[in-house]
């Protein structure tokens, strides 16, 4: 099959988990299927001079295409009535009764159209592409529900379109074009299970056919850059890691809870972030900016770490905790966030906070000589295995492929 996968942005150098998660999955269908990535030439938003030049490149054997983005600028102001609506309903408790006889919606849709067409990843030459080329390809699998490329790009081909929504809480879950998306789609690819029933919730029996299919984790063999990166980064062991963009929806109050329990519980532990960096963040010698790191030297972070923390509430799976599981690492996640609770629930590894006090419960028990460490590390590469290993991802995509 010809399948092209479509992204905001692709490089061997990009850190956004959905963007890497389109990368590994390009990688592993090229061996079976003629795989093409369609792309924005963005590399970092509003850093024009760090742009890919477009046009088509070879990675890892992929082909590339890169297409300009079209730089218009729109208000989101006539469109926001609608989200806003329906958001109300979900939260008056009223989603069941109300979707489920109303779900399809399309008021404002014509206006929320043309504020997609006003994003900063909108590009009309790639969608055109997909216009022009659509009977080239047996299937397109799209990333990321919220943007432009995937919403007005799989409306152009529904019956291609495969949607890997990676969605979580949030207003732009209740565009009312989504409910076209959501609708339309030939099939939605899970994540979690907390994710689609999420999404059930709110698009009721609208919902396309969909699977659980989620993502596997590389298998790391070369650990080697172990044994030197806490030198190069003058890194005290044991420290706490946290791999990603560095922004307040992925940190969240995770600073604060940390120089708090270093001043208040005396903790031995440094906090080390890699990724790269968009908020204003803490100064302290007990917290360490790495910037970008290559995958070997992030996974070397992870094998050296004491614990792997991911604050976040904004996750639709989460590929850095089944990073950290597979390699046998506790992880430590926020509670208001469903996936992290999924994951906890399920794994037996991961420890959710939702205070600081159960955060300082959390680093108490896991630095308890008493833990069982080895029982936390068996437990976390037994549920990567069991739920997220290649084969079977893999073996979900081909079923799905198969259908009209």
């Amino acid at each position: 099959m010809k399948i092209g996968l479509i992204t905001i942005r692709y490089g061997l150098d990009i850190t956004g988990g959905a963007e890497f998660h389109c990368r590994m999955l390009a990688e592993r269908l090229s061996a079976k299927h003629d795989v093409t990535v369609l792309t924005t030439n963005i590399k970092f938003l509003n850093k024009p001079e760090e742009d890919f030049t477009p046009g088509l490149e070879i990675i890892q054997g992929i082909p590339v295409r890169r297409f300009v983005t079209d730089k218009n600028s729109s208000s989101e102001k006539k469109s926001k009535i609608a989200r806003k609506i329906r958001r109300l309903i979900y939260r008056w408790g009223l989603a069941k009764p109300v979707f489920s006889l109303f779900p399809i919606w399309k008021f404002k849709v014509d206006d929320e159209s043309k504020y997609l067409e006003g994003h900063p990843f909108y590009s009309s030459s790639l969608l055109n592409y997909i216009r022009e080329f659509q009977h080239d390809f047996d299937k397109f699998i799209f990333f990321t529900y919220e943007n432009p490329l995937t919403i007005l790009g799989s409306l152009l081909v529904p019956q291609k379109s495969i949607l890997i929504p990676t969605a979580h809480m949030e207003s732009m879950l209740f565009r009312s074009i989504n409910t076209l998306l959501f609708s339309k789609v030939n099939h939605i690819a899970f994540n979690t299970e907390s994710e689609k029933e999420m999404c059930l919730e709110i698009f009721r029996n609208s919902l396309a056919k969909n699977t659980i299919v989620g993502i596997g984790v590389n298998q790391i063999d070369d650990l080697s850059a172990a044994t030197t990166i806490s030198a190069k980064y003058q890194i005290k062991s044991p420290y706490l890691l946290y791999c990603g963009r560095i922004t307040p929806v992925k940190i969240n109050n995770f600073m604060t809870y940390f120089l708090k329990l270093k001043s208040e519980k005396q903790i031995d532990l440094q906090l080390v972030l890699t990724g790269e960096n968009t908020m204003n963040v803490e100064q302290d010698p007990d917290i360490i900016y790495t910037g970008f790191v290559s995958e070997e030297e992030k996974k070397a972070l992870m094998q050296q770490s004491f614990a792997i923390i991911n604050p976040s509430l904004a996750e639709s799976l989460s590929l850095l905790t089944l990073e950290a599981l597979h390699l046998g690492k506790p992880v430590i996640g926020n509670k208001k966030c469903d996936v992290m609770v999924e994951h906890e629930r399920k794994s037996g590894a991961v420890f959710c906070y939702d205070s600081f006090n159960s955060l300082s419960s959390i680093i108490t028990y896991l630095q308890d000589p008493n833990t069982d460490m080895n029982i936390i590390e068996a437990k976390a590469k037994e549920y990567v295995s069991k739920y997220y290993n290649w084969d079977l991802v893999l073996s979900k995509f081909e079923n799905i492929f198969k259908e009209n």
